[in-house]
């Protein structure tokens, strides 16, 4: 089970399951990465409400969905990063400031 279900399930209660069409629940990240796992970040919409967002937000040069490596090279590159600031012992200040530059590595088209 990936783990921003099993998270949605554990804060939320177990996802209702309505068969295979467009209408049954699927769990949405309002915050468009692919990797968090925080409650608050993830919602329960359509297939097709979660598809319609993620094509709208899909071209927001700010937005994480627009980088370039892709959902899970990003969350590898930011999961690196943290390792980095950690095994050098880094504050949450630095680990913050390589995360953010490793998020932002991917986005070249970004908003200034």
């Amino acid at each position: 089970m990936p783990g921003h279900l099993y998270g949605y399930q554990l804060a939320h209660g177990v996802i209702p399951r309505l068969g295979w069409g467009n209408d049954s629940p699927a769990v949405c990240h309002t915050c468009d990465n692919h990797s968090c796992q925080q409650p608050a970040h993830i919602r329960l919409c359509t297939a097709a409400e979660n598809r319609a967002e993620w094509v709208a937000r899909r071209r927001d040069p700010g937005s994480p969905l627009a980088d370039v490596r892709g959902p899970a090279e990003r969350s590898r590159a930011i999961g690196t990063a943290i390792s980095t600031g950690l095994g050098l012992g880094e504050s949450g200040t630095e680990i913050t400031r390589h995360i953010r530059m490793a998020a932002e590595a991917g986005r070249p088209l970004r908003r200034w």
